[in-house]
């Protein structure tokens, strides 16, 4: 696969409405190749939790009990939608307490969540990026294993690509400006 085709054809899959499974071994090695995305200093500021697809139903209640308690609709929605998945990572970045570093850190994180997206596209995984607003909880980051020097920035949900997504064009003529 040609890198153009994949930037244009990589979309985020969402839709659970089935049980999916995905290549374990492919998503350890797509994890380590997208380390090397270009970051300063050689920090790699970034870590994954894998929750493979036989622990996604527990991993669901406790997390669902604390983000949405005493709401069972929202925890029964939550636990029927993760349990069809593949599998997710938890997306955790190193925080810098200098302010350009810190910045660094989390454009470097960019491009590794991008090198990975692209690179799970490539082994026939889909990909989407949740960013939801639990994440900030501290017993969620409790959960996950996120240190005080790290930040979750949300959930990458593991899927497989039997659902096509149309390529939808983008407004490249608005983003380039003359100095």
């Amino acid at each position: 696969m040609e890198l153009q085709e994949a930037i244009a054809n990589r979309r985020s899959i969402k839709k659970f409405k089935r049980d999916m499974r995905i290549d374990d071994t492919a998503l350890y090695q797509a994890i380590k190749q997208a380390a090397d995305a270009p970051n300063h200093g050689m920090r790699e500021p970034w870590r994954v939790v894998h929750i493979a697809k036989d622990r996604l139903g527990t991993m669901s209640k406790q997390l669902s009990e604390i983000a949405f308690h005493n709401l069972p609709k929202k925890q029964e929605s939550h636990y029927e939608a993760v349990t069809n998945l593949g599998g997710m990572l938890a997306l955790i970045v190193k925080e810098d307490p200098r302010q350009k570093e810190n910045l660094e850190n989390h454009m470097a994180f960019g491009a590794y969540a991008q090198n990975l997206m692209l690179l799970l596209h490539e082994a026939g995984i889909g990909t989407c990026w949740k960013s939801p607003a639990y994440i900030f909880m501290p017993e969620i980051r409790d959960m996950f294993g996120v240190k005080d020097n790290e930040k979750l920035v949300g959930f990458l949900y593991l899927t497989d690509l039997e659902d096509k997504v149309l390529h939808r064009s983008r407004h490249v003529d608005q983003i380039i400006e003359t100095f």
